[in-house]
């Protein structure tokens, strides 16, 4: 592994190794960074710091120095590579005299591995300051930021260009700390976070030759270099425009809410006028389906009776216009069964009637009613149970009316001569899978999601057209929904359709259970 800068920073374990300095006549010291004060200083520093000897020098307090000098010191040491120096002006105040020195920092280390710097002190020449001093002086003067030195008592001493514009003074003898800043608690605040060792920061509000603004103010004690008095640096920066920024985004944002929360009131509104209506219809269907029903049933049996000469004997002709009122009563139950199972779904209420029965005799049940069916047309209806000694735990009337739908969209969207076929085969992961697969005119891609919707056919083609009401598949699907399944449909126009579900495992229970009781199976309207 490599050696670190610090590995290779110079070492000074024993200040003894320091002695040598001794004979020069340049002030030098070496200042402990971690614990912010003098470790060992030469002859010259202590003649430079006024002090007695080494014991009363390493025992001199600092600290009450500001964040930015501790953080200059901490920036030196870990900018600064090996063999590299940094020379700089600074003010130093032995005994609150104030001094302008040119020092020199080199990093190195001392006793326990602590961070520290070499520190070179040379006086300068106070009439005439070096160019580094003149280039900061004339960008204290050219900068944007505001710039107020005020002393102990809060009165302003002086101000850069920029402070004396936005404030407008001429004579700033009579400004204060508290004054600018119109809070009479600020110059105890800012002393309270320099104890802390913390900079005191805030944005605040005030008072310009330009009217009301609003400035970063950021504060930290130092000493004045004329005086050696403690003295606040206060520098700001203008943040009007960003704070109108922030506010026109904050109005913004309330707006927004505003018209979300009216919006949000509005749909919910209409979501409730929506389900009142919902629920009026399905009222109304209800009760219209029994009205209807009741007529319906006494049309349809009268004219089996009818057509079976119970009351007397019919001609051809007769019984041929009985078999068209008969088939008709029964298309026209059909329907209202679906609206009334339609509306029983969409208001929530559908419930399962659930016992253990077998889904043998229900396939059986299937096989006899669509076979004739399948004659008449000509269809080739398969049917093929490779499941058995198996029941599901569901509602056996609903499971009928799920593979009755199916078929009956098998059927009434196959042409004649086609084929149809009805399977059971089971899966040990995935449970009992149902299939319908028809050779008929198939469905569009992209119209398969929709059939799963209420009131939309199959197919859009003319030769399904008038073929129901489109509610067939969208009950089956909400049907297989309660019995903890999904219907899948897979289709290829102009070559069929296959339709499938399968019963999940926790439905399907060994026939053989001593514990399960099995439902004989009946059919009911």
């Amino acid at each position: 592994m490599p050696p670190t800068v610090k590995d290779q920073l110079p070492k000074f374990y024993l200040s003894e190794i320091l002695s040598a300095f001794n004979r020069l006549s340049t002030a030098i010291w070496v200042f402990d960074i971690d614990d912010h004060k003098i470790w060992w200083g030469n002859e010259a520093a202590l003649e430079f710091w006024e002090a007695e000897s080494v014991p009363v020098l390493i025992a001199r307090d600092f600290s009450s120095d500001s964040v930015s000098v501790r953080q200059r010191l901490e920036d030196i040491f870990s900018n600064t590579s090996q063999g590299e120096r940094v020379e700089e002006n600074w003010t130093l105040y032995p005994s609150g005299t104030p001094k302008m020195v040119i020092v020199t920092f080199t990093p190195i280390l001392i006793e326990n591995g602590k961070r520290a710097v070499l520190i070179e002190a040379s006086p300068q020449i106070r009439e005439e300051l070096d160019h580094r001093a003149k280039r900061i002086l004339e960008a204290v003067r050219h900068t944007s930021l505001m710039i107020s030195t005020f002393g102990n008592d809060g009165k302003l001493l002086a101000q850069n260009p920029s402070a004396a514009t936005v404030y407008d003074i001429e004579n700033h003898t009579t400004t204060t700390l508290e004054g600018r800043y119109r809070d009479p608690n600020i110059r105890e605040t800012i002393i309270s976070r320099q104890e802390l060792k913390k900079r005191f920061k805030r944005d605040i509000k005030v008072e310009t030759a330009f009217g009301d603004r609003w400035h970063t103010l950021t504060a930290e004690l130092g000493l004045d270099p004329v005086s050696g008095s403690q003295v606040i640096v206060a520098t700001e920066e203008d943040i009007t425009e960003r704070v109108r920024a922030q506010e026109d985004l904050r109005r913004l944002n309330l707006d927004l809410e505003q018209r979300v929360s009216e919006r949000t009131e509005k749909l919910t509104i209409a979501r409730h006028e929506a389900e009142a209506a919902n629920k009026s219809k399905g009222n109304f269907l209800a009760t219209m389906s029994h009205e209807l029903r009741t007529p319906l049933n006494a049309i349809i049996g009268f004219s089996d009776m009818l057509g079976q000469q119970i009351y007397g004997p019919v001609n051809e002709r007769q019984n041929l216009a009985l078999k068209d009122i008969h088939s008709s009563g029964r298309h026209l139950l059909d329907l209202i069964n679906e609206l009334l199972d339609a509306s029983t779904i969409d208001n929530g209420q559908l419930n399962l009637f659930e016992g253990y029965f077998s889904h043998a005799q229900i396939i059986d049940y299937c096989r006899a009613t669509f076979e004739l069916e399948a004659m008449q047309k000509e269809h080739i209806f398969t049917v093929q149970n490779n499941v058995i000694g198996i029941v599901i735990k569901g509602d056996s009337r609903r499971f009928r009316q799920i593979l009755f739908n199916l078929l009956s969209n098998a059927f009434k969207y196959t042409p004649a001569g086609g084929e149809i076929a009805l399977s059971v085969n089971y899966d040990p992961e995935n449970g009992i899978l149902f299939s319908v697969k028809d050779s008929g005119i198939g469905i569009p891609k992209e119209n398969i999601q929709d059939v799963f919707n209420a009131f939309t056919q199959a197919a859009s083609s003319d030769w399904a057209a008038g073929k129901g009401v489109g509610l067939g598949l969208y009950i089956a699907s909400q049907l297989v929904n309660a019995h903890d399944a999904e219907l899948k449909i897979e289709s290829v126009v102009n070559k069929g359709t296959t339709v499938s579900f399968s019963i999940p495992t926790s439905r399907v229970f060994d026939a053989r259970d001593p514990n399960i009781l099995i439902e004989s199976f009946e059919v009911k309207n």
